[in-house]
């Protein structure tokens, strides 16, 4: 239960950490190929799945759902700002690492 709650406690720094191992996996070819072939797949679902999680802990806040009237505008605002971020920052990244090949 400990490392449970110090996963929870700490989830970003293990979010990027996972990400970074995974970039490193890929960038050095150690990923065999039926996990390359599959990828996009397992990506999908994730993202299906993360999406479903969200949802359903959004649907169940009550004082989410009342405050999402006045929240309305600011969170597609800081949604919006988050997508045109991380489109940028992964081509930064696509950039930088293409150059290296």
């Amino acid at each position: 239960m400990k490392i449970l709650r110090f996963l929870i406690d700490n989830s970003v720094y293990f979010y990027v950490a996972f990400m970074l191992a995974g970039a490193l996996v890929g960038y050095f070819g150690r990923v065999p190929n039926f996990i390359k072939r599959h990828n996009g797949r397992v990506q999908t679902l994730c993202l299906i799945l993360l999406l479903l999680a969200i949802g359903i802990e959004i649907g169940s806040n009550k004082e989410v759902l009342k405050a999402l009237g006045n929240l309305g505008y600011k969170a597609a605002a800081v949604s919006f700002l988050s997508v045109l971020g991380t489109i940028f920052c992964i081509n930064i990244f696509v950039r930088f690492l293409t150059k290296r090949e």
